[in-house]
């Protein structure tokens, strides 16, 4: 049998849910935690070979705002129901894992956009010394080499784009699986998970 893995990417009031059957996108979501999660989780569940992967909180340089401390709650609610409650296999994957995965597994999808990044925040300025103009950020630095640090929502989706070849939705259509914000996260991180855990490995 196929492994299951259902990637969640948790939010304070809504978190995106994905479900991948071997290598196949079975359905994605974007759910209300208070009346919908637990539902769907459930609905997905009964499969042999299941692993749920939930990204997780890291502090780094995380501000604590109202809505991370909520997502944090939500976590620790999330992962005590699913493994006591409901018994089944969870794992946390950081967020800094699955951005240093996408900057390393898709280059040339990250590159042009971490530059376009970049190169937003600068501008032209004249070196003191030399006279010369140059390409300074507000910081007055110039301009940074691109790392997985600038990998943000977006660069992921466009990722997760190119991996799963999903093209373009017809204009005031969505996505194929019902993919989008929330749910492109947790397919980044189910994808993460299983490029670093081939199937004969997890069970």
């Amino acid at each position: 049998m196929e492994q299951r893995i259902i990637g969640i990417d948790p939010g304070s009031e809504s978190s995106g849910m994905v479900v991948i059957d071997g290598s196949n996108i079975v359905g994605a979501w974007n759910l209300v935690n208070s009346h919908q999660f637990y539902d769907k989780v459930t609905n997905f569940s009964i499969h042999n070979n299941l692993i749920v992967v939930i990204e997780d909180i890291k502090p780094y340089s995380l501000k604590l705002m109202p809505q991370v401390i909520d997502t944090c709650k939500f976590i620790g609610e999330a992962v005590y129901r699913l493994k006591t409650h409901s018994g089944l296999n969870v794992v946390m994957v950081d967020r800094y894992t699955v951005k240093r995965w996408v900057f390393d597994t898709f280059p040339d999808v990250c590159l042009p956009l971490i530059d376009a990044r970049i190169e937003k925040k600068m501008y032209d300025a004249c070196d003191v010394k030399t006279k010369e103009m140059i390409r300074i950020n507000d910081k007055g630095m110039t301009k940074r080499k691109p790392s997985f640090v600038y990998v943000n929502d977006k660069i992921v989706m466009e990722c997760m784009k190119y991996l799963y070849k999903i093209p373009l939705p017809p204009v005031g259509k969505g996505y194929k699986f019902g993919l989008q914000s929330h749910s492109f996260q947790a397919l980044a991180v189910a994808s993460c998970f299983i490029h670093n855990h081939p199937p004969s490995t997890l069970f």
